[in-house]
């Protein structure tokens, strides 16, 4: 499977971006302090853990994207978040804190950060090194302090952070993100039910399961909401992505199909694409007795960079599969790739 790489210096730090966008987000918890009411959170997926005061923290939040968990105050602060992405490629983990409070003013419209202060370098208590460090900073009008560890495992960038008024003493933040443990077993199982890729190989062993090849070269890109699976060349193009939607078993299956096509455009226009066009759409017999289309559209991210985007849409077990590919060149590439998607893994 020869792949091409498309090395765009916008593609490339829209990935970084995305990234550092949505850690720069991560609060957490600390162990060994005074709380009255101690709360644990771990994620056998990635493994790690974190304990934090569940009697300041104690009010749930959806996490989405590279948001693994969050929590709040029901006073908005303190605030919690912790996330998981791709480890920037060439990055430097002692270089981190920068970046990070470089990109909150983007997360965070209106908001202005005032400096980076106390970075180091330190030692958790199951010895992991990470980089601590504290950013001051206003949104809305709320002048806040948040601490943030970056750690990295397994390629990952893990960062818990936590935010609240510079009123409050920053100690009391500190203590809960310093309660990462970075040292907890990774569940393989785990991470094959939902979607896992390594070397080339993805498999997802729930319903429904279904596996493919991909280029040993690509690397985890920074997911978004909705999608199990991100990866492509790290610099821009080619990449792939998966997504997993409901699919109405009482409802003609080929017009829901149909609609796909539609909706996808819509997502596009929704994260900047521009001067989109479905060039193509059919219904394929590619994977048996499985209903099925490929539709492929152009279109120009944010209006500067010329994008083909491939689709297969699976209907298998009241769900459809979405393999998605994006690529500067022309489509075969991935069709190479879709080839080799099993529905009986």
């Amino acid at each position: 499977m020869k792949i091409r790489h498309f090395q765009k210096s916008g593609l490339g730090f829209c990935a970084l971006l995305g990234l550092l966008l949505i850690t720069s987000c991560s609060p957490s918890a600390q162990k060994g302090s005074t709380w009255k009411k101690v709360g644990h959170y771990q994620n056998p997926r990635i493994g790690l853990s974190v304990e934090y005061d569940a009697e300041k923290l104690d009010k749930a939040m959806p996490a989405g994207g590279m948001f693994v968990f969050m929590r709040q105050s029901s006073q908005q602060y303190p605030m919690m978040a912790i996330s998981a992405g791709p480890f920037p490629p060439g990055g430097k983990l002692k270089d981190a804190a920068p970046l990070i409070a470089a990109t909150i003013p983007s997360v965070m419209p209106g908001s202005k950060v005032h400096g980076v202060h106390n970075q180091k370098m330190i030692t958790l208590s199951d010895q992991s090194v990470v980089n601590y460090f504290e950013v001051k900073w206003n949104s809305n009008g709320v002048e806040l302090a948040t601490a943030f560890v970056a750690g990295e495992k397994d390629g990952r960038l893990i960062t818990v952070s936590v935010s609240d008024r510079v009123e409050n003493p920053i100690a009391n933040s500190a203590a809960m993100v310093k309660t990462l443990k970075l040292d907890i077993k990774v569940d393989e199982a785990a991470l094959r039910a939902t979607g896992f890729g390594k070397d080339g190989h993805f498999v997802r062993t729930d319903s429904p399961a279904f596996s493919f090849d991909y280029p040993k070269e690509f690397r985890d890109l920074p997911q978004v909401a909705a999608l199990i699976f991100r990866a492509g060349i790290p610099q821009g193009s080619p990449s792939i992505e998966i997504a997993i939607v409901p699919l109405d078993s009482n409802k003609d299956i080929e017009g829901q199909l149909t609609t796909t096509v539609g909706l996808y455009a819509n997502l596009l226009k929704s994260g900047g694409g521009t001067e989109i066009e479905v060039l193509s759409f059919e219904m394929i017999d590619n994977y048996g007795n499985f209903p099925a289309c490929q539709f492929e559209i152009i279109w120009k991210w944010r209006g500067q960079v010329s994008l083909t985007t491939v689709v297969h849409a699976i209907a298998k077990e009241n769900k459809i599969i979405h393999v998605a590919g994006h690529t500067v060149y022309e489509p075969e590439e991935l069709l190479d790739i879709f080839k080799t998607i099993k529905l009986n893994p």
